[in-house]
């Protein structure tokens, strides 16, 4: 199906100068042309655009960005733009900012050092480029599958497979560590 600009304004809820400027930076397909000054968008046009505000507003990506986002992750957005939308939502959760900073206010508050924060903040960054580095090589390598389910897969190891195995190594090195103490005590 295809819809005009005027629809796609609506649907979208965006401006026909936004869209003309997504178009021009190569955001969006170029329109078909069945007839001077009548321009047909493809549907998920509308999907498109709603991805390109998502990353604009909640993330604060910038259109050079979003469009290497777009072009190096061959995103459906018929079919997927929802899903990743639902995961980087998860992913920037800002609700748990305020609990972030009232942790940070009671370790203060107790006089614990900023060394432990800074350790966490230190190997995050490493396992963000560690995890990019590995996404990208699923992608690459698995170029016959499909690509929305990979970035499900993806998205999936971020925030349930990481989180599990880092508290499974939490909880494995305490039980280690009341052994060795119990062992200590005999």
């Amino acid at each position: 199906m295809s819809i005009k600009m005027a629809e796609l304004t609506k649907l979208s809820n965006t401006s026909k100068s936004t869209i003309l400027y997504y178009l021009k930076e190569g955001l969006l397909p170029e329109p078909k042309k069945p007839k001077p000054n009548v321009h047909l968008y493809d549907d998920d046009s509308v999907a498109t655009i709603e991805f390109i505000k998502y990353l604009q507003e909640h993330l604060n990506y910038s259109i050079t960005e979003i469009k290497s986002i777009i072009d190096d992750n061959n995103i459906d957005f018929k079919n997927d733009s929802n899903t990743i939308i639902n995961y980087l939502t998860a992913i920037n959760d800002k609700s748990k900012e305020r609990d972030i900073k009232n942790i940070l206010k009671r370790a203060k508050e107790l006089g614990v050092s900023d060394e432990f924060f800074e350790t966490y903040k230190k190997v995050a960054i490493e396992l963000a480029s560690l995890e990019y580095k590995m996404g990208a090589k699923l992608l690459t390598e698995n170029q016959n599958n499909e690509k929305n389910e990979l970035h499900k897969l993806i998205f999936d190891i971020i925030l349930t497979y990481k989180p599990y195995v880092f508290n499974q190594a939490t909880l494995k090195e305490h039980k280690v560590r009341v052994y060795e103490t119990a062992k200590g005590q005999r």
